[in-house]
């Protein structure tokens, strides 16, 4: 019986004889699935077979048993490259990994130089005002109120950069998605804690100047440059 060369197109149409049929095989990788046909071995022969087998037990504790069953067959046959799904899965993410700590080390630094820049720029704005708030506690307003103020404005500033932020992360979210495996553009509790970071900086920001401010004689804030 002639037999087909591996991979090579039938000289002549030939009758086939299908054997199985799968709608979601991940053979190349973990991505995407893909539809399989499979035909007996001796229609289209190819030098390696791989083989997978489901088992109850641990992976690793039937290794030698499938190596006797293969050898029982033909002694000739090697058993190489034997490995598990998780181990298959596990290398096949690699790149993955490496990348998630690539951007996870960037979105690290960037997360801090944002806090920094938001504490830094709001600190100084707040600063500024110390005049003003000289006046109004001259004028007999309460300090806790006038904190209470810079705090609420803050926040508003806060909340605003945020949403706009968000907009920004979810885009980004996006595009990842095509880079990273398993990555949702919409990761609510990422954003929620980064958010609240930002927030926390923002606050923390309003609150020191606002308290130094406070606690300045109303002569000496209005004489304030």
């Amino acid at each position: 019986m002639d037999v087909q060369r591996p991979g090579a197109p039938p000289a002549k149409p030939v009758e086939w004889q299908i054997v199985g049929v799968f709608h979601d095989v991940r053979g190349a990788g973990v991505r995407e699935d893909y539809s399989e046909i499979d035909v007996p071995f001796w229609q289209s022969p190819w030098p390696r077979v791989s083989v997978v087998l489901r088992t109850d037990v641990d992976p690793k504790s039937v290794i030698t048993s499938v190596g006797a069953a293969v050898n029982s067959v033909d002694p000739d046959l090697p058993l190489a490259g034997v490995r598990t799904i998780d181990e298959i899965v596990t290398e096949s993410l690699a790149i993955d990994r490496f990348s998630v700590v690539l951007f996870a080390s960037f979105g690290a630094l960037g997360l801090l130089l944002a806090a920094v820049g938001i504490y830094g720029v709001m600190a100084f704005g707040v600063a500024q005002r110390t005049h003003e708030f000289g006046i109004r506690i001259a004028l007999g307003a309460q300090r806790s109120g006038v904190i209470g103020q810079v705090l609420k404005e803050g926040t508003v500033l806060a909340i605003l950069g945020g949403l706009i932020g968000f907009g920004g992360a979810y885009l980004v979210g996006r595009a990842m998605q095509s880079t990273l495996y398993g990555v949702s553009p919409l990761d609510v509790r990422a954003f929620g804690a980064v958010f609240f970071l930002l927030l926390l900086s923002a606050w923390l920001a309003c609150l020191l100047p606002a308290l130094r401010a406070s606690r300045v004689e109303p002569l000496v804030a209005l004489r304030h440059d």
